[in-house]
């Protein structure tokens, strides 16, 4: 934006050793034709102008480095992101085969116990190693206790 700006003795004078001291908004321009321009001014004293611009180009060098180096920290937590997800996939993937292994064995265990349950009836514990009777016994037993427990809790 450009402006005509009346070269002065007075205005000369404020631009080379400004002494403005405004702490909220202020607004210039005619208010007749609505172009007002309202901008926040911060208080300059006794600096050059040109210390003025060293000030905003080293804040401008400052927010560049800033915005840099967040990037930077943006790009790395977007990276341990990814490498988080990768291991949880890869967990949720063994425990999902984990799972169908133990189904499959399940199968096989209610198979067994069956077979067990039909070898009682028909033979009782003839035939069996002591240790072996001893493990058939228990397991008998704990099996009627769940089918009695469960039917106690279908007949509530």
């Amino acid at each position: 934006m450009t402006a005509n700006i009346p070269a002065t003795a007075d205005f000369m004078q404020n631009v080379m050793q400004p002494t403005i001291t405004i702490d909220g908004p202020t607004a210039v321009g005619n208010p007749a034709t609505g172009d007002i321009i309202k901008e926040m001014c911060v208080e300059v004293s006794s600096q050059s102008l040109e210390d003025v611009f060293v000030e905003l180009n080293a804040k401008r060098d400052k927010d560049k480095l800033n915005r840099e180096k967040n990037a930077k920290i943006q790009k790395t937590c977007r990276d341990r992101k990814k490498e988080n997800d990768i291991a949880v996939k890869k967990e949720l993937d063994r425990s999902q085969a984990e799972v169908k292994s133990l189904k499959t064995q399940l199968v096989g265990a209610q198979m067994l116990a069956t077979a067990v349950t039909e070898y009682h009836r028909k033979h009782a514990l003839v035939g069996l190693s002591v240790s072996t009777s001893a493990s058939v016994k228990r397991f008998l037993d704990k099996r009627s206790r769940s089918l009695v427990n469960m039917e106690e809790d279908s007949a509530e």
